[in-house]
């Protein structure tokens, strides 16, 4: 399993009720960067970007890498009014979700950081954004 799949399959399957609620039920809103087929979408929505990756170097037999990357949670602003709430609540269940990864070659996600409240005047959205390290098998 590459860590991009991961990434997307942990994010688009997860199947908790209040998960689903706020990023939808049939079809999740969780987009790779670039992916996107709109730039308007339901809010609120997941977008993941893979970071660098590199080699730990730790044996000669195995090579796992540490691979960076970064989860933005956006949600609707219409220029007065923008509510960072639900991106809140959408981040404590990214949290859960990303941490308890592990098998098929991918040993631990370990939660960095948070960013603080930003907004995107182009999207209309607001947003904040995660940032994630995943230690895995060499590929």
């Amino acid at each position: 399993m590459t860590a991009r799949t991961a990434v997307y399959g942990a994010l688009a399957n997860d199947q908790d009720p209040e998960y689903l609620d706020l990023i939808g039920r049939s079809n999740p809103r969780v987009f790779a960067k670039k992916s996107m087929t709109s730039s308007i979408e339901s809010t609120p929505y997941i977008v993941y970007k893979m970071g660098n990756s590199s080699a730990e170097g730790l044996s000669e037999d195995r090579d796992p890498e540490r691979q960076f990357f970064q989860v933005w949670v956006h949600d609707f602003h219409d220029g007065k009014n923008a509510d960072y709430m639900r991106i809140d609540r959408v981040i404590t269940h990214v949290k859960r979700i990303l941490e308890k990864i592990n098998g098929q070659g991918i040993w631990t996600v370990t939660f960095l950081e948070t960013s603080q409240d930003l907004n995107d005047e182009t999207l209309n959205t607001v947003f904040r954004y995660l940032r994630f390290q995943m230690i895995k098998e060499g590929e």
